[in-house]
């Protein structure tokens, strides 16, 4: 009996997700079509330079020490690394730094970049990673995890979008002295928060999957 009651929950909030996916679906195609753009140009742009300038692969892998550092990151197959992933994927809309991308106007540039940072480094560091060690490593590496944390990251994106425009018309009806569409508010507000809570959820499987499954299949 409560497997039913847990099975019927399950379809009920799968279907309300789509509703609401639905709704905004030009926001979610639209981010979606970017970010896809933006990585491809960056793989073919990497592999442009690479085919040109093999040596610098060093050159880069040196860069990317010298800006991150990875002697502070936990050991796969543990609570810490767990948290580490989650608390960073999460961290690029929820930090008090980075909560700027949820005003509205500075919140679409700084959106923008996001977009343009995360879609380039998956990209390039893909082809990075493939050149050195096979074509399998990346996607063992990437894929397992990738394909639940880059839809969880595109939603997250999208709940930024629906919450500006949301804002932004609620904002412009009050300086023009228009009644409020407090409906279309609500449900903009409604909506911005279901894919928000859904993206959490999302970047939280795709930690475990990367903190649990994907060391096991690179060997570490």
């Amino acid at each position: 009996m409560l497997f039913l009651r847990l099975k019927s929950l399950l379809f009920r909030t799968v279907d309300f997700l789509k509703s609401v996916v639905k709704r905004n679906s030009l926001i979610v195609k639209t981010t979606t079509a970017t970010f896809l753009i933006f990585m491809i140009i960056s793989i073919i742009f990497t592999i442009f330079v690479f085919s040109v300038s093999p040596e610098l692969s060093k050159d880069i892998n040196s860069l990317i020490d010298t800006l991150f550092n990875f002697e502070d990151v936990p050991e796969p197959f543990s609570e810490s690394f767990f948290s580490f992933i989650f608390l960073n994927n999460i961290g690029h809309f929820w930090n008090p730094i980075r909560m700027l991308v949820w005003f509205p106007l500075l919140g679409s540039v700084l959106l923008g970049f996001e977009i343009l940072l995360n879609s380039g480094l998956i990209g390039g560091i893909s082809v990075i990673v493939g050149i050195e060690r096979g074509i399998a490593y990346p996607i063992l590496g990437l894929v397992p995890h990738g394909i639940i944390e880059i839809p969880a990251f595109l939603l997250q994106i999208a709940c930024i979008v629906v919450w500006q425009v949301t804002v932004s018309e609620a904002i412009i009806y009050k300086l023009k002295g228009k009644k409020l569409e407090k409906d279309k508010t609500r449900q903009g507000l409604q909506d911005a928060l279901v894919l928000a809570i859904t993206s959490i959820v999302l970047f939280m499987i795709a930690a475990a999957i990367e903190t649990y499954i994907t060391p096991y299949l690179l060997g570490l």
